[in-house]
């Protein structure tokens, strides 16, 4: 091999490593840029849905529910299936945390898990294989059952012993 086809070789291998290089500068440059806009964002309501969802996550866990509330709506308004979806299984997962920060019997936990249950309950009516959905919805049932009453259970009995005899009747046997 020739000094001369070495030096191609590495100025093509330099070549590529450049372009490698300047793809990753790119990619660091949107990421700062995404960064900066869930630090800061603007005013108008022109931010990338997912900046606000990401910034919604992040308000979230730094305990700041109104403001990451927010950012979760801002969210449901969007186009997109999937960001809905993650808002309102974020939105649930917001209302679950308050209700669990709370003294347990309060009486103002109920609604927020009332609330939590309903946004689980959505996120798996569009996604039923959604396993975190399931498991904290599973969690809310524990903190909050449903209300079932006997009396409930007992009509639908009587209700169901009903078909059952008129079914038997024969059409002459009427009372």
């Amino acid at each position: 091999m020739t000094t001369r086809t070495l030096h191609w070789i590495f100025a093509v291998l330099a070549l590529a490593c450049i372009a490698v290089l300047g793809q990753a500068l790119l990619a660091q440059r949107s990421a700062v840029a995404f960064n900066r806009a869930l630090a800061h964002p603007p005013a108008s309501d022109s931010a990338s849905p997912a900046a606000a969802m990401a910034r919604g996550v992040c308000l979230a866990a730094a305990g700041e529910v109104s403001a990451a509330q927010q950012a979760f709506q801002l969210a449901l308004q969007q186009d997109d299936a999937k960001l809905r979806r993650m808002a309102r299984y974020n939105l649930g997962n917001l209302h679950l945390r308050q209700a669990l920060a709370m003294r347990r019997g309060d009486v103002e936990a109920v609604p927020l898990v009332e609330l939590a249950k309903q946004y689980y309950r959505q996120v798996l009516a569009e996604e039923p294989s959604h396993l975190d959905a399931r498991y904290n919805l599973e969690r809310a049932l524990w903190l909050q059952p449903e209300s079932v009453t006997w009396q409930s259970v007992k009509d639908k009995a009587e209700a169901r012993e009903r078909r059952v005899t008129a079914s038997k009747i024969e059409p002459g046997e009427l009372p």
